[in-house]
């Protein structure tokens, strides 16, 4: 998180596609917490609310890509076996980013600062209790100090 906020307040263009529908709430609470810090570094957020997404995605600078089903957390990588690929290829990023740019147009909703800054406080206070406990459960889970370097900000190797 704090690398993309960095980039966007450098004034790196980034757009953050996620699904408005999931069947883990929890999840969702916990990600809804960050939505106001991510809009204030300048982060455009949009919600997909036309069906589930799962495949994880991303096109940087038009020149490389990554697809999967990685969430690239703890969970994901080590008791999932969830990955993602990287393609280096400028015809594959941009057929992909053409195609996360249509499901933007038709089928998500952007969030607005002012949406997430005048939640009511009970709505507010449940999204960052949602985001404790999972940060909570990644440490009892041991994977949040042992796995991660955060020096380098990564993954141990």
């Amino acid at each position: 998180g704090r690398a993309l906020y960095a980039a966007a307040r450098r004034g790196v263009r980034i757009i953050v596609l996620l699904q408005g529908k999931t069947d883990h709430p929890l999840l969702r609470y916990a990600t809804q917490a960050l939505y106001a810090t991510a809009l204030q570094a300048g982060i455009r957020v949009f919600e997909y609310e036309r069906s589930f997404l799962h495949a994880k995605v991303a096109v940087i600078d038009g020149h490389w890509a990554t697809v999967g089903s990685s969430n690239i957390d703890p969970f994901s990588l080590l008791l999932a076996k969830e990955a993602n690929v990287v393609v280096r290829d400028d015809r594959f990023s941009g057929e992909l980013r053409s195609r996360l740019l249509a499901a933007i147009a038709d089928g998500a909703r952007e969030l607005p600062l002012e949406e997430q800054t005048r939640l009511p406080w009970h709505a507010r206070l449940t999204r960052w209790l949602a985001y404790g406990l999972v940060r909570a459960m990644v440490g009892i889970a041991g994977y949040g100090q042992r796995h991660w370097n955060s020096r380098e900000g990564r993954l141990k190797d």
